[in-house]
């Protein structure tokens, strides 16, 4: 179980993972040992998955993203392990969801062009046998995105952010 302190932690670094120990010991006034060996904690137990960089797209000549949704043939557990693997190994899939309801998959697809998007749409999911049927959506604009995720802190912390 996560403690307060813990909480604290991993808060600020989901935040801003630059910070170092030594601000965050300031923060939340323990020790920069004790942080150091917390983080270490964290990460052992697997609270801290990755430590990343957000990068903008665009810098990257990937103008466009798209949202699919798939629909496959039959969902059997190698045929979706199948299709996860090949989404997986394709660096233009950022995110996947294996979801409930109408749709099988949920993608979230990077691409520079139209041309691009089309090319990567006929190697990933009109060309698999699996997939009976796939529904494209274009974002017009990124609203919002990002992998924070809410921590239950006592208010007066929330407000001292």
């Amino acid at each position: 179980m996560l403690d307060y302190h813990d909480r604290l932690i991993a808060d600020a670094l989901q935040r801003d993972n630059r910070l170092g120990v030594d601000e965050i010991a300031e923060r939340i006034g323990l020790s920069a040992s004790t942080v150091h060996r917390r983080i270490a904690r964290l990460r052992a137990r697997r609270v801290i998955v990755a430590d990343t960089c957000a990068l903008d797209p665009k810098a990257f000549g990937l103008s466009l993203t798209f949202i699919v949704e798939i629909i496959l043939e039959r969902v059997r557990s190698q045929e979706v392990t199948a299709i996860k693997r090949r989404l997986l190994a394709a660096q233009e899939v950022q995110q996947i969801y294996n979801v409930t309801g109408e749709v099988d998959l949920l993608l979230i697809v990077l691409a520079r062009d139209m041309e691009h998007f089309e090319q990567i749409s006929r190697e990933l999911f009109a060309a698999d046998p699996h997939v009976r049927r796939y529904k494209t959506s274009v974002v017009m604009d990124r609203v919002k995105t990002g992998q924070t995720i809410p921590i239950d802190l006592p208010a007066k912390q929330r407000r001292s952010r």
